[in-house]
C-alpha cells in the first residue's frame, strides 16, 4: 500500500496517537492516585478505630486494676512474712540432728560423759569428755570424729585410766572439737 499522505499529516497522526497514549497514562495515574488516597484513608480510619478501642480497653483495665490493689497489698504483706519466716528458719539449729550425728560417730565401747551444746558453742571449739572401755576404743573415737563431716579441728587433749572401782568404762578421754553448723546429716 502506498502512503500518499503528506509528511505533515503523517506527523499529526503520529502525534495524535502519542497524545492518546499519554492521556491514557494520565488517566491511569489519576485513578492510581485516587486509589492510593482511598487506601491511605481506610488505613488511617482503621488505625484511629484501633486506637480508640485500645484507649477504651485501657480505661476498663485500669478500673479493674484498682479493685485488685487490696489483693496486691495482701500479697506484698504475705511475701514480707515469708521472707521473715525464711530468715528465722535459716537460723534454726536442730540439736536432735547434731546429737544423732555425734551418736553415729561414736565407736563401740565409747560413751559421752559431758557435752554442752548451745547456739553460741556451734562453730567454736568445745570440750567433750568421753569414757571408753579401753585405750584402743578412745583412739577409735579420735579416728571416727576426724572422719565425720560434723566435726572439724579435732584434737585429743588427754587420755587417762582410772583402775579403781568397778567402772565399766575406766578410760577417760578429753577432746576439743568444733561442731560445724551447716552440715546436713
Amino acid at each position: 500500500m502506498i502512503n500518499l499522505l503528506p509528511d505533515d499529516a503523517k506527523r499529526q497522526i503520529k502525534a495524535g496517537r502519542t497524545n492518546i497514549i499519554l492521556i491514557r497514562y494520565m488517566i491511569f495515574l489519576v485513578f492510581g492516585a485516587i486509589f492510593l488516597t482511598l487506601i491511605s484513608a481506610a488505613v488511617y480510619l482503621f488505625l484511629m478505630n484501633s486506637k480508640a478501642n485500645a484507649e477504651q480497653s485501657i480505661k476498663i483495665d485500669s478500673s479493674k486494676d484498682s479493685s485488685y490493689l487490696s489483693v496486691q497489698a495482701q500479697a506484698a504483706a504475705l511475701r514480707s512474712s515469708l521472707t521473715t519466716a525464711k530468715s528465722i528458719l535459716d537460723q534454726e539449729i536442730s540439736y536432735s540432728n547434731i546429737l544423732d550425728g555425734i551418736a553415729k560417730a561414736l565407736p563401740q565401747g565409747v560413751v559421752i560423759d559431758t557435752l554442752s551444746l548451745s547456739a553460741s558453742t556451734l562453730g567454736t571449739p568445745i570440750t567433750i569428755q568421753a569414757r571408753a572401755k579401753s585405750t584402743e576404743d578412745a583412739l577409735k573415737l579420735k579416728d571416727s570424729f576426724q572422719k565425720s563431716p560434723l566435726f572439724s579441728n579435732f584434737s585429743l587433749q588427754s587420755i587417762s585410766t582410772n583402775k579403781s572401782g568397778s567402772n565399766d568404762y575406766p578410760v577417760t578421754a578429753t577432746i576439743s572439737v568444733i561442731i560445724n553448723k551447716g552440715v546436713n546429716l
